[in-house]
């Protein structure tokens, strides 16, 4: 007898993914494998919004294209001032996304740009206004423009 396949592993924000994958290549039906492959292009479309309103964001708030892609690619800034940075992710859950719906969860592994954007001394204000025009932009229905 030979053992079943051992699975790589996964990075946590990309469980839903596989657990639908995986889901997608056992179904019993045509009609049960549909389902969830609509499941799955939701939930690509959901965290591509997600990650599209991060960047967007990002891009309202900052000065230059140079310092929105800097803090895009550094890895997580180490908090200093947790206050600012705590305030503007509760203010991007009110607004855009609240992780605690399991639909928007991905939304929480996009929190430490919001940290690099903190760290990066953008005044907080102007990471709310451009939280602000996000939301405006994602209630609208106008995904481009988020």
């Amino acid at each position: 007898m030979t053992s079943p396949a051992v699975d790589p592993v996964v990075k946590s924000s990309d469980v839903p993914v596989v657990t639908l994958q995986n889901k997608i290549q056992s179904a019993k039906t045509p009609e049960e494998k549909e389902k969830l492959k609509k499941d799955l292009d939701d939930l690509m479309q959901t965290r591509e919004l997600i990650r599209a309103s991060v960047i967007q964001i990002i891009e309202k708030s900052t000065d230059s294209k140079e310092q929105a892609q800097s803090i895009q690619t550094s890895g997580q800034a180490d908090i200093t001032n947790y206050k600012v940075y705590r305030e503007v992710i509760e203010y991007y859950k009110q607004k855009c996304f609240n992780w605690h719906n399991p639909k928007y969860a991905y939304a929480l592994h996009q929190l430490h740009l919001f940290s690099n954007l903190c760290e990066a001394n953008v005044p907080m204000e102007r990471i709310k206004t451009a939280i602000d025009v996000v939301s405006e932009n994602l209630k609208k229905g106008d995904a481009a423009g988020c």
